[in-house]
């Protein structure tokens, strides 16, 4: 009888170390089989306002096939809040205390590439780039707060989804272990001249004496952005020394990109792909 019952105590405990070892070993397996699925390759772009890098990165996207996901979406989309609830985007405090009222997520848009911006559930994506909503969010970005707030949402942006992202502080911040880095420049006279050519409609019939004026503020206006992103003491935008560094001052659109394509293939970041 005493041999019959040690021979079952043995037999249970063995049952119960062999289904711990099968437990272990699946969960490692499957730990595995996370990190290998949560693993993504991520590209990022950084740059002051007006380099081209936002159509420079969704090319860059489509040509790899990645998701294109601009960090500025979440700062527009406090600026357009701050907007809509009437809330001086001047003070910090207040600024937090809506975003935090809010809900605020990211989503896909109907081009499968590029990213939008839900606020409590509904896409305001295309509200995002109106003149009023762009200076509610050059000065709301300036806070540190909403820097912060900002920052943990940038990060969880798509996981388990190949990126390129772009903005002031994308690689030097938000991603710093990023896969590749890039940093855009383009000179202040060039900015000028390109939005001027954007705005060649909407000028039509002005005086040389009153588009020579606009042209004067408008580097006045570019040159305080630049400063202000440049000098401000969280987050500043600035060319990392393990940044690409890319002039988009005189070269077509297309070279550039090839050329970020190819130091794309040659660093054999994504294998597979075509040179």
């Amino acid at each position: 009888m005493r041999y019959l019952f040690s021979r079952r105590v043995r037999y249970w405990v063995f049952l119960g170390v062999f289904r711990r070892f099968v437990l272990s070993l699946f969960g490692i397996i499957m730990g595995v089989s996370s990190k290998a699925e949560s693993k993504r390759v991520i590209i990022t772009i950084d740059g002051l306002a007006g380099t081209g890098k936002t159509t420079i990165s969704l090319l860059l996207a489509e040509k790899l096939g990645f998701i294109h996901f601009s960090t500025g979406l979440l700062y527009r989309a406090v600026g357009l809040l701050l907007l809509t609830d009437k809330i001086d985007s001047n003070d910090q405090n207040l600024a937090l205390e809506t975003v935090r009222k809010h809900s605020i997520k990211l989503g896909i848009s109907e081009n499968l590439i590029s990213a939008s911006v839900l606020i409590d559930g509904v896409d305001v994506t295309e509200q995002l780039y109106i003149p009023e909503v762009s200076e509610s969010t050059s000065r709301a970005a300036q806070h540190s707060a909403i820097r912060r707030e900002l920052l943990e949402l940038q990060r969880q942006a798509f996981l388990g989804k190949n990126l390129v992202v772009e903005g002031r502080d994308a690689g030097s911040v938000v991603f710093p272990e990023a896969d590749l880095k890039f940093y855009i420049e383009t000179k202040e006279s060039v900015k000028v001249e390109r939005r001027l050519k954007q705005l060649e409609e909407r000028l039509a019939g002005k005086s040389a004496s009153e588009l020579n004026n606009l042209k004067e503020q408008m580097k006045i206006e570019i040159h305080e952005r630049d400063e202000r992103d440049q000098s401000r003491a969280l987050s500043p935008t600035k060319c990392m020394p393990d940044m690409v560094f890319i002039d988009n001052s005189s070269q077509p659109l297309e070279f550039v990109v090839e050329k970020m394509y190819k130091v794309v293939t040659e660093r054999g970041i994504c294998p597979g792909l075509p040179g």
